[in-house]
Parts: structure tokens; sequence; C-alpha cells
């Protein structure tokens, strides 16, 4: 076998790098930085944090995913559009840049000089992915695995030059935390533009304002999702921090302790949905059956999710009480529960979303998107003041469980796939006995991080036996 062109062999490298490199700065720096600033210091970059994201829809205005659509379809798109899609990503930036510190201005945020890094940060991690958009179209996944943790590794590196007493050269405070993330983002840039200019000893740099026009309108459909998808997901923490008053800071640190855990985790379908997007785009434009891919995709993204919500439900007051040790932690372990949960939608969304997105089905993405976060929006604003943080992951999950059945009824419809009864049975059949097994670990007294590594071993096991994971899953190519 071409270990290059395996399905999961690329998969479970991408997931292998990024687990080892990702939790360490989640859970060990993040969570380090938390612990020592406290709830509320953190809680105020945190909600500053998720406001700038809320604006990428300008920053990259759907370019990531038509760009990795359109190279993946075709390669030799790539020589005569990469100087343009830069370009046109540089106009995106200045744009960006003006909105975005306006709206911050009205809301106070201005005010604090850490925003204007967190901004930068912002605009080179999109450009950055962009970048790797091309590597990854290119199917050169091992690489763009390395592309995508390398930011991390430097940031972990410098972070310890605060954390370390015996190496302390910077004080511990938000603005350092910032500029470290700065520094390591800009070192990033340059490995990704050197990436790049290894693809292709052909790129065309005139650039051509009718390219430039196309790959815009044409990512219209691409940004507006993107949009509704960063709102429906990012403006939770800054309604908490503007609704609750004096109480919304120290209640977006509660909702960080919990989300970060989850973010981390859902890193994975990120991963995953970075190697789908090109698999399905490539086999649509070249009109074969996506069958094939979607069912093993669906297998192996159960196989990781189940055992890690059931795990964290079982487990959510032991995880938080370990991890923010001094702090209380009994609301938080509520967040993590429900947000847990959540990790159902949003993993199969990273499957059945990605596959309507490679297949531009945008008439039906769009409304069902913009339905969903505006009943977000009002969902929040009932639930905020009277239940906190958790009001906010509650409606999290409702907002992404309802966007994942119209999704699913969708991929059922467009692509005539076949209802198998032996999957769902097979599926129940998983998350039953992963539970019965999690249940009677939760009743010992064994760690909770040796629970839910027999958990995660077991869940291996029990998805060959019910034929969830197929040698066929193993033995698929690109």
């Amino acid at each position: 076998m071409n270990l290059k062109r395996s399905f999961i062999f690329n998969i479970l490298f991408m997931l292998g790098v990024n687990f080892i490199v990702k939790p360490i700065w989640v859970f060990g720096i993040d969570r380090t930085v938390q612990n020592d600033l406290g709830s509320n210091e953190y809680g105020l970059y945190f909600a500053i944090f998720n406001f700038t994201y809320l604006f990428q829809i300008l920053l990259d205005f759907g370019l990531q995913n038509y760009n990795q659509t359109e190279i993946s379809k075709d390669r030799l798109n790539f020589p005569r559009m990469f100087a343009n899609t830069v370009f046109a990503k540089i106009i995106l930036i200045i744009i960006y840049i003006l909105v975005s510190t306006l709206v911050a201005h009205f809301l106070g945020y201005t005010k604090y000089k850490f925003f204007y890094w967190i901004l930068l940060n912002q605009i080179l991690l999109s450009f950055n992915i962009l970048l790797r958009t091309n590597v990854s179209a290119h199917q050169l996944f091992i690489r763009d695995a390395f592309l995508s943790v390398i930011d991390k590794i430097l940031m972990i590196i410098g972070a310890l030059f605060m954390l370390i007493p015996a190496i302390q050269i910077l004080d511990l405070s938000i603005m350092n935390f910032v500029k470290v993330q700065t520094l390591a983002l800009l070192i990033t840039s340059a490995v990704c533009i050197l990436f790049n200019l290894k693809l292709s000893p052909h790129l065309v740099w005139k650039i051509d304002l009718s390219i430039i026009k196309k790959v815009i309108l044409e990512s219209i459909p691409f940004a507006t999702i993107y949009f509704l998808m960063s709102v429906s997901n990012r403006i939770d923490t800054v309604m908490i921090e503007q609704i609750l008053g004096n109480q919304g800071a120290t209640q977006a640190g509660i909702y960080a302790q919990s989300y970060r855990i989850i973010e981390s985790i859902n890193n994975m379908g990120y991963v995953i949905a970075g190697i789908l997007l090109p698999l399905f785009a490539y086999r649509i434009g070249q009109k074969e059956s996506v069958h094939q891919v979607l069912k093993h995709a669906y297998s192996l993204m159960l196989t990781i999710i189940i055992p890690i919500v059931i795990g964290g439900v079982f487990f959510a007051n032991d995880i938080m009480e370990t991890l923010y040790a001094g702090h209380t932690t009994v609301q938080s372990s509520q967040v993590f529960m429900v947000l847990t949960f959540n990790f159902i939608s949003i993993g199969m969304l990273y499957v059945f979303g990605t596959l309507l997105t490679a297949n531009k089905n945008f008439s039906l993405m769009i409304p069902a998107l913009l339905v969903t976060t505006i009943l977000n929006i009002i969902t929040n604003y009932l639930l905020i003041p009277r239940l906190g943080a958790l009001g906010a992951a509650i409606t999290t999950f409702g907002t992404q469980l309802s966007v994942l059945v119209i999704y699913v009824i969708a991929c059922f419809k467009i692509f005539r796939l076949p209802f198998s009864v032996q999957i769902l049975l097979s599926s129940i059949a998983f998350a039953t006995v992963i539970s019965v097994l999690a249940y009677l670990l939760s009743l010992s007294s064994i760690f909770w991080l040796f629970a839910l590594m027999i958990i995660g071993i077991a869940s291996i096991i029990v998805s060959f036996l019910f034929k969830i994971v197929t040698v066929e899953t193993l033995k698929l190519k690109f």
C-alpha cells in the first residue's frame, strides 16, 4: 500500500501530529495562563478574541474553501490563481481592519492595547490557512500537517519564557501572551510562503483584475456560510460579556474553561474536513461517486466522536477539577457536559457539511444557517440572563443539532444515498456498549485519564467488531 495515498493513514497522521502539539498549547499553556491571571482578566481577552473572530467573513470572504475547491478539481488553476488570490486577500485585510476596529470602538474594546495585537494575529492566522489550502489541494497532507502545528510549537516555546521561573524573561500578562503568538504566526507565514512557492515553477505573477473579480464573486457563497457559522459559533462569548455586565467577563471565563477543551477536540473534525473537502471536490469534478468516501468518513468520525462524548459526560467533574484546581468548577462542569454533547453535531457537520460545500449546495446551506443563526442569537438573549454560560452552551447545542438534521436530510436527497438499517443499528449498538463501559468505569476509583484511554481503545476494537470500521476503510485511497 502506498501510504501517502492512503485515506486512513493521512487522517491518522494529521490527527496524531495535532494531538501531540495542540493539547500542550491548550492545556499546558493557555489553561495555565487563565489559571494564573484569573477568569476575569482572561475572560476579557477571550471575549475580545472571539469578537475579532466574528469579522472573519471580511478577512476570509470564502477564499479558503473556494481556493481549495477549485484547485482540488484542477491543479492547473494554481499557477494563475496564486498571485491574484493573495492580492484579493490583501484587499480583504484592509477592509477587515477598518470595520472590526470601528465596531470595537463602540463596544469599548479599542481602549485595550492587546486588541490590536489580537487583530494582527487573526490576520496572520487567516493568511496562513489560505496558503495551506494550496498545499492540501495538492493532496500533500503530510506537509499540511506540519504547517498546521508549526505556529503552536513556536507559541509553546515562546510561552515557556513567561511561565517557567528558571528561564522567565517575560512578565506574565495578556499583552505578552498575545505578542508571543504574533511572533510565532509571523515565522509560520514565512514557512507557508516557501512551501507555496515550491508547488509550481510556473507561477504567474501578473495581477489580472478579471480573475480577482471572478474569485471574489464566486467566493461570496463560501463567505456567507463562513460568516453565519462564525456568528453561530463565536457570538456566545461576546453576548455573555456584553449582557451580564459586571459578571460578564467572569462568566465568559467560565465558558472559556470548557470551550477551550471542546475547541481542541473540534480540531480533529477540522483536520478530517480539510482532507475530505479536496477528496469530495475531486470526485465531484471527475463525476465519480462520493458514496464510499462518505461512508468511511462517517464511520471514522463516529468512532472518534462516541468515546469522546460519552467519556466527557461521565467524567466531566473529574476533568474540570483536575484542569482547574483551586477554581470552582461546578458551573464549568455543567457547561462542559453540554458542549461535549454538541461535539456529536459538530463532528458530523464536518462530514456532511463538507460534502455539501464541495458540491456547492449553497442555496440550501445559506438559508438553513441564516435561520438557525437568528434563532441562536434570540435564544442566547433569553437564556444567558437566566443561566449565564450554561445558557449559551444549551443554545449552541440546539443550533448545531438543527443544522445537522437539515444537512443530513439534504445529503441523502441530493446524492441519493441508500439508507442502511445495518449502519444505523451498528451505530446505536456501538454507542450503547461504550456508554455501559464508561458507566462501569465511572463507578470505580480509576483515574479519569486512564478511564478515557480504556474507553478509546475499547472503541477501536468495538468499531471493528460491529463492522463500523472495516478493512475497506483502511484500504481506501485518494
